[in-house]
């Protein structure tokens, strides 16, 4: 059995550091971005809708700029009547979106899984959870890992981790085959990009004239790895540019990754962002809110990613785009609900110019009487959720808005509490993702 991590008080961080005969051999630096396939392509059918991943024409580089999500902050997705809550939600408001609708999406997810799926996802997690118990790496709290971790022992724990588990893995899973081995073998992988990453943070301390922390594609490849142990396929953003017409100009959006589905690369599960902070600006507030916490840019960034994935989104049927907030190792879950006479409002050029700077009530009052009246137009697909989505609120109700963005509190992977918060959350959705099969061009002419 291989020792973890105690609480990282200066005493234990020394004496970490004398066990160790020498540091991690110097190694010539890697490129980034093993995690996902070199050739990696995706064929897109055309569209002949106001989206378009072709590229289009600037008449220089400050209007091109002021086409792009990165220039946005959180004033400008407001003026699309988009607006974070005060406070943050629980993963159970990620699940009420499904069990709306009855349990089940267009597209096949189910809420929550039963018989055999149930069986493999708690399997799944009594796998991972004693693998990780038994051989992980791992430290109590935020502040261990963002100022005392010793990472030349980090560096040390996670080359045992693997060799450990490599060796193991033949006599676990005969034959080497299924799901369980699938997410066996993540792990390993995973505990393989984290040693990586202790190596980056030696460098970095050894460097004087260095940065002080690493640059954001370490966690972009660590992020991949994680999401990978619960059957998850991420992207990088540039195999898939949105772009979304507002006000007469094609804004578009290249996210750094993205979470997809298998069957069908080009849907959207989640749009992520990731972005790099001072390790002594990690939030801490407690109850968390994320408007305090997080900078106006990277709020008003990613309302507008997930604006403009809206058209891709796996969740379109809810009425809904999933999304993530990578800040290092923690990670911030998102949910924006829009209608789709919401979105029509801030795509038609003549309506936007008028309902320009209106706040959240006001965009409230303008866009209640959504799909109910078009249902024709729609068919019979989804229309509970949408007749559920189309009274919104009454007064004494506390059901959400459309523009509305909803999130949860930060969970930092690297420590087992918070780790274990969101894993059957992450399964549940792997599991799903399994059992999909979607068509692309069927997608696009919903």
């Amino acid at each position: 059995m291989l020792p973890k991590m105690e609480d990282g008080t200066s005493s234990s961080t020394s004496a970490s550091c004398g066990r160790l005969s020498s540091t991690p051999p110097r190694r010539r630096k890697r490129r980034r971005g093993r995690c996902f396939p070199q050739n990696e392509s995706v064929n897109f059918s055309p569209q002949s809708s106001e989206y378009s991943d072709t590229n289009y024409n600037v008449e220089s580089k400050k209007s091109e700029k002021r086409t792009q999500i990165s220039s946005w902050t959180k004033e400008r997705s407001e003026t699309c009547g988009l607006y974070y809550e005060n406070k943050a939600s629980t993963f159970s408001d990620f699940y009420d979106l499904f069990i709306s609708c009855g349990g089940k999406t267009r597209y096949g997810f189910t809420c929550p899984l039963d018989g055999e799926e149930r069986s493999l996802l708690d399997s799944l997690l009594e796998q991972t959870n004693e693998l990780i118990e038994k051989h992980g790496v791992e430290m109590r709290t935020d502040l261990d890992w963002a100022v005392a971790a010793d990472w030349p022992h980090v560096f040390t724990e996670c080359r045992k981790t693997v060799r450990t588990l490599s060796q193991n893995l033949s006599q676990t899973f005969r034959p080497a085959t299924g799901t369980h081995t699938r997410s066996y073998v993540a792990l390993i992988q995973f505990y393989r990009a984290l040693q990586d990453y202790a190596q980056e943070e030696i460098w970095r301390s050894n460097d004087l004239n260095g940065s002080c922390s690493a640059p954001s594609e370490v966690y972009s490849e660590l992020c991949a790895k994680f999401f990978e142990i619960f059957l998850l396929m991420l992207r990088r953003g540039e195999l898939r540019k949105s772009m979304m017409m507002i006000n007469g100009v094609a804004i578009s959006s290249i996210p750094d990754l993205r979470l997809t589905v298998s069957a069908s690369p080009s849907l959207s599960l989640f749009v992520i962002k990731i972005f790099k902070v001072q390790k002594s600006a990690l939030p801490s507030c407690v109850p968390f809110d994320i408007h305090g916490a997080l900078d106006k840019g990277v709020l008003g960034q990613h309302a507008g990613e997930l604006l403009l994935d809206y058209h891709l989104s796996v969740f379109k049927d809810l009425q809904a785009v999933f999304g993530i907030i990578c800040m290092q190792t923690s990670l911030i879950f998102t949910c924006l609900k829009l209608t789709t006479k919401h979105h029509q409002y801030i795509s038609e050029p003549s309506e936007n110019v008028a309902i320009s700077g209106k706040g959240a009530e006001d965009w409230f009052d303008l866009i209640k009487d959504d799909d109910m009246d078009k249902e024709g137009e729609d068919g019979d697909e989804g229309k509970s959720c949408q007749k559920k989505e189309t009274t919104l609120r009454s007064e004494n109700t506390g059901s959400r808005q459309s523009g509305t963005i909803f999130y949860t509190k930060p969970y930092n992977y690297l420590i087992s509490k918070e780790r274990r918060d969101i894993m059957e959350f992450l399964f549940w959705l792997g599991i799903n993702c399994e059992r999909i099969n979607v068509s692309v061009d069927s997608f696009h002419h919903v």
